[in-house]
């Protein structure tokens, strides 16, 4: 079986990870270096304080970035990983494109992206669920009403991918 490609974005969650990570490298490897230098520091110093201070302070500060980062990450990571599952399961409802949204909570170069929703009736439960696509710099408006495939984890209708670029086109922007 082909395994489809699917979008989720590079998003402002991963751009706090990668800060987070970074800055938390930079002040845990100064921690270290304090740590290791200890003598050197307390040679150099001309203050009356305390340096043993510097090392605890630079390496709790930097792992408690690092680790923020690295939680932030691996969340992403679990979000696109179970997503992929999702998808290469083949288990999908077909969701009528029901609204357009502008999402003004994000904004991209100025921008804010549009949110398609999907509806779902569960025939056999009466359940109507609501699914939100990915987030979508083209207007889809002509799309709507048009049936969206939701790839839907089987059992669980918490756990989906709105498959929005199968009915969106290709767009280039100039």
């Amino acid at each position: 079986m082909e395994t489809k490609k699917i979008k989720l974005g590079f998003g402002a969650g991963s751009i706090v990870a990668l800060t987070f990570c970074v800055i938390g490298g930079i002040f845990t490897a100064l921690g270290v270096t304090f740590l290791l230098n200890l003598d050197a520091l307390r040679r150099n110093s001309t203050g009356s304080g305390d340096v043993r201070i510097l090392p605890l302070i630079f390496g709790g500060i930097g792992l408690l970035f690092l680790l923020s980062g690295l939680a932030v990450a691996v969340a992403r990571l679990h979000r696109r990983l179970r997503a992929r599952r999702i998808v290469n399961a083949g288990y999908y409802v077909a969701a009528g494109g029901a609204d357009l949204r502008v999402n003004f909570s994000v904004q991209v170069n100025g921008r804010s992206p549009y949110v398609m929703e999907c509806h779902y009736q569960d025939p056999e439960t009466g359940v109507l669920h609501v699914f939100d696509s990915r987030p979508l710099y083209y207007c889809p408006a002509e799309l709507i009403g048009k049936p969206v495939r939701v790839y839907v984890e089987e059992g669980n209708f918490g756990h989906y991918y709105v498959d929005a670029d199968s009915i969106l086109p290709e767009v280039e922007r100039h």
